[in-house]
């Protein structure tokens, strides 16, 4: 049967496809509506079913028109040409509710069960390796949890959590079949991952204990058993049961078998579909969201850390849009168990870095159970020196768990200490606000299973040479993004019948998640004004960094681009200040360099340094263009320059490039703060 030419993945953070083309999902309710409509794929779902999903049991008086937002905007996703009062061909309105007519095998979970059953089948002729190789193939479609991308409260309703079960059970059996076959390391990963989350359920931790015993790991294997043995007799009042018994007393006898002859009483059943493994009780997640994880590396021995795994991730933004190209990648380069990975994220002041790398983070901690650290570096801050190396370092130990008494006094004795404590964990570092390279480099990790996302104006080039680093470039929102932020901040009730108001302050914003945010804002604090109204101010507003003006330092524009051109030589700030007076924010290198009065070769140079800088960009090869904001920016500095107050201010902030590889950091070092604004 075909497929059609639909893909959807919901086994982790949804995604759904057009013939390969990414589709935009939109907010995190209509996310969840999509991945109830995929797991009943082809049925007719109540339209009471949607509400209680979203709403449980307090639903707003205007459930049943979200409900019908959201339908109407999955129509217009699922079929971009489908004219505003015609039905479609996917999605349609039934008698009782909604079908979403598409062919299950374009959804992961659906091909993820008929794999399973296969699986069993083939068990249960005793075609042990042809069962083993469906098993593996069911499993690794998994990315994470069902429901990703969804509010809290839907993530763990039942419906996703019996999808996560049945995950759960196709592990354990997995496990059991490859026990008999005797070749089964690579299921060692995904049974961790999955005992961890439902510590109570002991035929998943039985399985692991004899897991762990096949791969000659004894005293990790015995650990657990005590471990869960304790937990039992704790919050239950029980003793293990009969399988946990039998997996400590095969590896107590090291009869744990690695071929097909062990012995029946050391031998778990093979899996049947008459005897399934009773569903895992689902327990609370240690972070604020359901974290996706992609498979992970094999985990090193247990290393008897001085204190509890960090989590120091700051919440994501309740309001994340977009992004889907820039977060598949990211997840990707998770995968890769070569090395430690390195993933950087550049773009403009204000774009939405830091938003994009902690939306990642939290959607891969799972991956990362023996930490996750974040520091803001401060590279690009008017209100804090940037964090030196060595201090950063500090901070990062101590989290880590090294009393401060105990750290080396040297850089290169702090970098040591830091690169071998994380030697045999796996730990995710986030590292928000570079100022350059030098300043990252220190904090980097270097070896396998562990990953750092370092956010910065600067494109970091010497980390792609020197560390392999992978850039992430953060653009723009386009314009349906604009939108759809613009919708969820403000609500659908003040958004109805708005549409060209919306695209007015879009249009405004120019694809800044900053301007969208103080936009919103605006509008939020003061519900009587009618969208039109704000959307007029800011299309009229002479300076467009007045337009955007917050007293809320962290939302305004011009303050966050003063970072961006405080810390350019001379010749670099000279050069940016012309290009702001000219007519088109569009030139040639020859024309800045008339502009400006360069030769041509020094102009290309300093044009490609603001390049790195986030200043401008090369849409194509000898092009360079300015964004609106930057331009107007830019032109504001060239006016400001002929002040002698203003050349004095900024003869100051010339050489901040290396202050902080010299100067102490001048604010507390152990206060690792908030992230920066993008």
């Amino acid at each position: 049967m075909s497929k059609g030419p639909f893909t959807f993945d919901i086994m982790g953070p949804i995604r759904a496809a057009l013939n390969g083309a990414p589709l935009p999902l939109g907010g995190p309710q209509q996310c969840a509506v999509l991945t109830l409509l995929l797991i009943r794929a082809g049925e007719s779902v109540p339209l009471h079913e949607i509400s209680d999903l979203l709403w449980q049991d307090d639903p707003p008086a205007t459930a049943a028109n979200v409900v019908h937002h959201h339908i109407s905007a999955l129509r217009r996703m699922l079929e971009p040409d489908l004219g505003r009062r015609d039905a479609g061909r996917w999605l349609l309105r039934s008698s009782v509710g909604y079908r979403l007519d598409v062919d299950p095998d374009s959804v992961d979970l659906h091909v993820f069960r008929g794999l399973v059953e296969r699986g069993r089948d083939r068990a249960a002729r005793s075609d042990w390796e042809q069962a083993a190789s469906l098993y593996r193939e069911a499993l690794t479609l998994r990315r994470g949890s069902v429901g990703t991308g969804s509010p809290q409260n839907v993530a763990g309703t039942a419906l996703f959590q019996a999808a996560e079960s049945e995950y759960a059970k196709a592990v354990v059996e997995a496990a059991q079949i490859h026990h008999r076959i005797g070749h089964g390391h690579w299921i060692l990963p995904p049974l961790r991952l999955t005992a961890e989350r439902y510590p109570l359920d002991e035929q998943l931790q039985a399985a692991l204990v004899r897991a762990l015993g096949a791969a000659g790991r004894q005293v990790e294997a015995l650990d657990i058993y005590r471990r869960i043995r304790t937990t039992l007799s704790e919050e239950l009042g029980i003793e293990p049961g009969d399988a946990l018994r039998a997996a400590q007393t095969a590896v107590l006898r090291q009869s744990v078998r690695t071929d097909a002859t062990a012995d029946p009483e050391d031998t778990a059943p093979a899996p049947t579909a008459a005897a399934p493994h009773p569903q895992p009780a689902p327990v609370p997640h240690p972070h604020p969201h359901p974290h996706p994880a992609p498979a992970p590396h094999p985990r090193p021995a247990p290393h008897p850390h001085p204190c509890p795994a960090p989590a120091q991730l700051p919440p994501g933004l309740p309001v994340f849009v977009g992004r889907d190209e820039e977060l598949a990648r990211i997840l990707a380069l998770a995968a890769d168990a070569s090395g430690p990975v390195i993933a950087t994220m550049n773009g403009m002041a204000g774009i939405g870095k830091t938003a994009l790398a902690v939306h990642a983070a939290h959607l891969l901690a799972e991956r990362f159970p023996d930490g996750q650290l974040f520091v803001n570096l401060h590279g690009f801050d008017d209100s804090a020196a940037a964090l030196a190396p060595a201090d950063a370092l500090r901070c990062l130990l101590e989290c880590l768990g090294l009393p401060a008494r105990d750290l080396p006094s040297t850089l290169p004795g702090l970098t040591g200490t830091y690169r071998s404590l994380l030697a045999d964990r796996r730990v995710l570092i986030v590292l928000d606000n570079a100022r350059d390279a030098q300043q990252v480099q220190p904090l980097l990790p270097s070896a396998p299973g562990c990953m750092a996302l370092v956010t910065s104006r600067n494109v970091l080039e010497q980390l792609l040479v020197t560390h392999n680093a992978r850039p992430v470039s953060v653009p723009p929102f386009s314009v349906g993004e604009g939108r759809v932020v613009l919708e969820r901040h403000i609500g659908p009730s003040r958004t109805a019948g708005q549409a060209r108001a919306l695209e007015a302050i879009v249009e405004s914003c120019r694809g800044v998640p900053i301007a969208l945010a103080v936009a919103a804002a605006r509008a939020s604090l003061n519900p009587g004004r009618p969208l039109k109204s704000i959307a007029g101010e800011l299309r009229t507003a002479a300076n467009s960094l007045d337009a955007f003006f917050s007293p809320d330092p962290d939302l305004d524009l011009r303050r966050a681009l003063t970072c961006s051109y405080r810390v350019l030589d001379d010749a670099t700030a000279r050069l940016f200040r012309r290009l702001g007076e000219g007519a088109d924010r569009r030139v040639r290198v020859e024309a800045a360099a008339a502009l400006a009065g360069l030769p041509v070769a020094r102009c290309r140079q300093l044009l490609v340094g603001m390049v790195a800088e986030s200043l401008i960009s090369e849409p194509t090869p000898g092009c360079f263009e300015m964004h609106r904001f930057v331009a107007d920016y830019a032109l504001e500095a060239e006016h400001r320059v002929e002040s002698p107050a203003a050349q004095v201010a900024q003869a100051d902030c010339t050489g901040g490039r290396a202050r902080h590889r010299a100067a102490p950091a001048r604010r507390p070092v152990h206060r690792l703060a908030a992230p920066s604004t993008g």
